[in-house]
């Protein structure tokens, strides 16, 4: 299978890297339970304005810190070695810096990174998705899984406190362990819809 695979808050704990690069900057003591919308604006006082702005200015500390979701690595590691094509699909942006740091923490981490599998920039991951062949996507943001629903791109939610109430019943995940038994009845569909034909 083809499989998609967002980065931040799917594979990589950056709620977590964030809170603590903002506590230090901005000298308070938020925890990350504190932080309950996708965005750190409300849990900080700021507003969107504000929360781009700063967001900006930290992101390639918050990027390169942080570490990844428990037996994510391993797993996108065991799905690539049975022949599934992986690719991480960020809308990170584009530049140089941000591409670097991504592909280092990639390597460093031990993920599936082949040097030709990571997409940046990716403001509408369903196109990216369907251009890819994507059969099977694991995300966490809300705009994102609204995007990929509706243009009918099988996805999972990659559990998260801002996502808990998305209003589509789809498949979810609290751990990267569950993801062998979603991939198995993928395939499993899959074969059953092809001996129909």
């Amino acid at each position: 299978m083809v499989i998609g695979v967002d980065i931040d808050n799917t594979i990589k704990d950056t709620q977590r890297a964030a809170v603590k690069v903002y506590n230090r900057k901005l000298n308070r003591t938020v925890k990350v339970e504190d932080v309950r919308e996708f965005y750190l604006d409300q849990a900080y006082g700021l507003t969107p304005q504000e929360g781009r702005k700063l967001w900006r200015s930290l992101e390639e500390e918050i990027y390169r810190i942080g570490v990844p979701l428990q037996n994510a690595a391993r797993v996108l590691n065991e799905l690539a070695d049975e022949g599934h094509r992986i690719y991480f699909i960020t809308a990170r942006p584009g530049t140089k810096n941000i591409e670097a740091i991504t592909r280092k923490w990639l390597k460093k981490y031990g993920f599936p990174y082949t040097g030709d599998n990571l997409v940046m920039n990716a403001q509408d991951k369903a196109k990216v998705a369907k251009i890819l062949g994507v059969e099977l996507f694991f995300e966490d943001a809300p705009n994102h899984l609204e995007n990929l629903v509706k243009n009918k791109v099988p996805v999972v939610i990659v559990d998260a406190v801002y996502n808990r109430l998305f209003p589509v019943p789809l498949k979810r995940i609290t751990d990267w362990e569950q993801v062998h038994d979603l991939v198995q009845e993928m395939e499993n569909q899959k074969k059953q819809r092809s001996r129909k034909v």
